[in-house]
């Protein structure tokens, strides 16, 4: 059957297509499907208002343990410095401090000089706390008199606690340190602590209940109302202690539940009317909960209680258990829709949209369908006897101008398959599809000629790029190595490398390894960069995180397009018997240590080559290798290759493989890392490169 005649009844079924259907929809009738879809419309529209509501209550407990996370680390911090201080000498000039009735002298609304208003303070209510960024606070114990040693120390940490804060300024209202004689030394500096015994405080007794634990780290006191400003709190606190393990301190950080206000605002066709509450949990049902941050229609609410019905109830059931979901609710006498979900420890998150802002929704929508479905009805059977006619005439005239056009096409689709590639097709200038279809077709050829030269000259960068990598393993004296590359496109982004004594230094050997984001074209031109650097920079300094910062710089002004690189760079000194690691946010080399039959993972370091120019690296001493022991170190192209259902191989079945074949070369592990890579993957695409380095210690350490 010619086109033109196959055109004509396809012309035709699809004209004829919206008579019958009109006639299915006369017999269902109008009313009942404009019911259905009526209720359909309304239980998307309520279960999309859920889904979004869920959305944004995981964001918001997403950003809130986010926030949680940071403070815990400077809890942590705070309190490595704190021990290390304490356990020295005090500095030889104390810094200056401040005392509590420097500021509870000062009269309402009076700054001086060098201090200033606490920001982030909310606006409206009371006036931010008046305080100094340039000094320490220290508050003597009860009853007695400030050791100056004690103050020295204390003010020490000045410099320390005020870079832990620069970022969380906004939420951040005090770090601490709380001696156990009962001495208070508080940044940013402020006043109203006349009286004030840390000891009796919850966020002191927190850290020091569990504190014969050694496992005890971070404890959370509140949520509370602080009692000089009336602002609701979380504090975060964590023991210091000596090398006995007796109790030198507690050090916290006072973060403002204020600051996630700014995270609670709906989207503007759900804000009107709707309210969201941060709620402080009570242990059980005979603890009150209480309503800590409120907002309605997006602004700050004062004086919010929780409802006493059934409903929210089971929703404060739910926040104990740490379970989120949605639930219609009452509120104001009103019915409502409300969704929640655990924001953090004894925390959670409750918002209500009334149902008449849904309502709102649903109404528009169906009187819009209503009006569409009868118009569409009268324009559909109108339409439909001229759309007939129409299709019969025209697909009678422009068959045979379709049909013709497609025929040549479809010789000149046969010359090219017969290997002709001067082929074109000679159809007169036209404007329609056909016409574009022709162009494409004659500058598709010369662009196939294009891409076959230009699969060529891929297979050349691919030749050249496996010439970069090396041959084979260096021969070093006790150790056995095995390294390989396997890209997953022509080109990749991954790299190892040796370097000899030639460039490190007498019976100092290098061992290379890199993983540019991405792979393809882009990721080897940086590959290759870094190779020429660090064979440059390596004949002209010695010390390996010297090498990563030369690189570094290099990469960062010259990369473009965000690329960057992760880098570890390994030297085996054999004069010295030493093992050094300089790391550039590369993932941890393992070690198979043969005398515990244990892993090891040796020490991360800064961010990848290329993100900041000026990034300083470190050099870290491991523990060399014995014999036996064995050292991977690869990108992530091993443990994120994924099985055909998309689970991930991940670490700990290679150091299963690396265990089981550790008493083998180093040549052979690696096949069986890369034979069990294999059948890990099946039959699912290899969708990164995939790079490791093996050095497996063959005879005895010697010591000197």
């Amino acid at each position: 059957m010619r086109i033109r005649v196959k055109l004509t009844l396809l012309l035709l079924l699809f004209a004829l297509a919206p008579m019958v259907t009109v006639e299915v929809v006369d017999r269902v009738g109008l009313a009942r499907l404009a019911g259905r879809v009526d209720q359909q419309v309304s239980d998307n529209i309520t279960r999309r208002i859920q889904e979004e509501l869920g959305v944004h209550v995981s964001r918001t407990a997403e950003q809130m343990r986010g926030m949680r996370a940071r403070v815990m680390m400077m809890s942590r911090t705070q309190a490595a410095l704190a021990a290390h201080t304490l356990n020295e000498a005090p500095p030889s000039t104390p810094p200056a401090v401040y005392t509590t009735e420097t500021f509870d002298a000062l009269e309402p609304g009076e700054i001086p000089l060098g201090f200033r208003e606490q920001p982030g303070w909310p606006a409206g209510g009371d006036a931010p706390p008046v305080v100094s960024y340039d000094r320490m606070v220290i508050v003597p114990p009860p009853d007695a008199e400030t050791d100056p040693t004690d103050s020295a120390r204390l003010a020490s940490l000045l410099e320390e606690f005020r870079a832990l804060s620069l970022d969380l300024r906004s939420g951040i209202r005090s770090q601490f340190v709380a001696l156990a004689n009962g001495t208070h030394a508080a940044y940013p500096a402020k006043g109203g602590y006349a009286g004030y015994d840390p000891r009796d405080r919850p966020w002191f007794r927190a850290a020091t209940s569990e504190r014969d634990d050694p496992a005890v780290g971070v404890a959370w006191a509140g949520p509370y109302i602080d009692a000089i400003t009336g602002e609701p709190r979380l504090t975060a606190s964590t023991p210091v202690l000596s090398g006995d393990g007796s109790l030198l301190a507690v050090t916290g950080v006072d973060f403002a539940l204020r600051t996630a206000v700014d995270l609670l605002e709906l989207p503007a066709e759900l804000s009107l009317g709707s309210v969201a509450w941060i709620v402080a949990l009570g242990d059980d049902a005979e603890t009150e909960s209480r309503v800590l941050i409120a907002t309605r229609s997006g602004e700050l609410e004062e004086g919010v209680t929780l409802p006493a019905t059934d409903g929210f109830t089971e929703i404060i059931d739910a926040l104990r258990a740490e379970r989120g979901g949605h639930r219609p609710v009452e509120l104001d006498g009103q019915p409502g829709i409300a969704v929640y979900g655990p924001i953090g420890p004894s925390t959670g998150l409750v918002m209500v949209v009334p149902r008449a802002r849904v309502d709102a929704l649903i109404g528009g929508v169906r009187a819009d369908l209503r009006s569409i479905a009868r118009e569409s009805l009268r324009s559909l059977v109108a339409g439909a006897v001229i759309v007939v006619i129409l299709c019969i005439l025209g697909a009678y005239l422009t068959g045979r101008t379709v049909s013709r056009p497609i025929r040549r096409l479809a010789d000149a689709a046969q010359a090219i398959r017969d290997g002709d590639l001067t082929a074109r097709v000679d159809i007169r200038p036209r404007r329609d599809e056909l016409g574009k279809l022709a162009r494409t077709f004659n500058d598709m050829v010369p662009a196939l000629a294009d891409r076959m030269r230009l699969r060529e000259s891929m297979a050349l960068a691919t030749e050249l790029q496996q010439g970069l990598l090396p041959a084979a393993a260096p021969e070093i004296p006790g150790f056995d190595i095995f390294g390989i590359a396997d890209y997953c496109d022509e080109t990749g982004g991954d790299y190892f490398d040796y370097l000899k004594p030639i460039d490190l230094g007498a019976n100092r050997f290098g061992l290379a390894l890199g993983d540019v984001t991405g792979h393809g074209i882009p990721a080897a031109l940086i590959m290759t960069s870094a190779r020429a650097l660090l064979q440059s920079h390596a004949r002209r300094v010695s010390a390996p995180h010297r090498v990563l910062e030369l690189m570094n710089e290099s990469i960062a002004r010259e990369s473009s397009h965000g690329k960057f690189m992760t880098f570890v760079l390994l030297v085996l000194d054999l004069d010295a018997d030493s093992l050094e690691v300089a790391n550039a946010g590369h993932d941890p080399a393992l070690v198979l240590r043969a005398h515990t039959g244990s892993f090891e993972e040796l020490p991360m370091g800064g961010l990848p080559l290329g993100v900041v120019a000026d990034e300083t690296y470190s050099t870290v001493s491991v523990e060399p290798l014995a014999q036996r022991d064995v050292l991977v170190v690869g990108t992530d192209g091993i443990w994120e290759t994924r099985d055909p259902r998309g689970d991930l191989y991940g670490k700990e079945r290679l150091r299963e493989v690396i265990r089981a074949h550790a008493e083998e070369p180093a040549s052979a592990i690696g096949g069986a890392i890369l034979a069990d890579l294999a059948r890990f993957r099946g039959n699912a695409p290899v969708l990164d490169d995939i790079t490791f380095i093996i050095v497996k210690a063959t005879g005895p350490r010697e010591t000197g």
